[in-house]
């Protein structure tokens, strides 16, 4: 991996960052706009919008509702955040993605890579094991903590959740979850 590739993947971790933080802000200024309009018929008005030669139609209280889920936002840039990480931690590996297994495997060869173990990394060997797992259940759909994640976990040291657990991202979840895969880069080599 080249200095600009390396430069490249923090760049787009950048990017990521700034595009979360804008959607907050952007959620929350919608959001503030239409609670303090006083319209005494919410229920019946409608929202129209277009993109691509194609129009829309929300009804404003979907519309308000839907802001207030900011889990779609999170989710995706959890799994954003993590594909950038494995992308990275394997093209400085050389290794085929279709061959990964999972964070404990790749980010224990990146490490071994740089000289490192998991001691140094943002809550260890147990923390990128949860970030995977989440990262896996959110990315398949899953709304709780299953046997295999379970397992997955112990195997790696971690307690942190139990079975049938809902999975629950909040932005500050979400920036630890983002601060471990970051640890784990720079330990590994690819940043400082």
């Amino acid at each position: 991996m080249t200095e600009v590739e390396l430069a490249h993947i923090w760049v787009r971790w950048g990017a990521l960052s700034r595009s979360l933080i804008s959607t907050r802000v952007a959620v929350e200024r919608e959001r503030s706009f239409w609670e303090d309009l006083n319209f005494t018929n919410k229920s019946q008005l409608k929202l129209k919008a277009g993109s691509g030669g194609q129009r829309f139609t929300i009804k404003l209280v979907d519309h308000v509702a839907a802001l207030e889920d900011e889990g779609t936002v999170l989710a995706a840039t959890l799994i954003l955040s993590y594909a950038l990480a494995e992308s990275a931690a394997l093209d400085r590996l050389g290794v085929d993605a279709r061959q990964a297994k999972g964070i404990e495997d790749w980010g224990s060869l990146l490490l071994e890579h740089a000289g490192q173990d998991w001691s140094k990394v943002t809550d260890g060997l147990g923390g990128a094991a949860e970030v995977g797992v989440i990262r896996n259940l959110i990315a398949h759909g899953q709304a709780a903590v299953d046997e295999k994640s379970i397992a997955r976990l112990k195997r790696s040291g971690s307690k942190s959740f139990r079975l049938g657990e809902p999975i629950a991202l909040d932005y500050e979840r979400v920036g630890i979850y983002r601060a471990r895969l970051r640890s784990l880069l720079t330990e590994g080599g690819l940043g400082t």
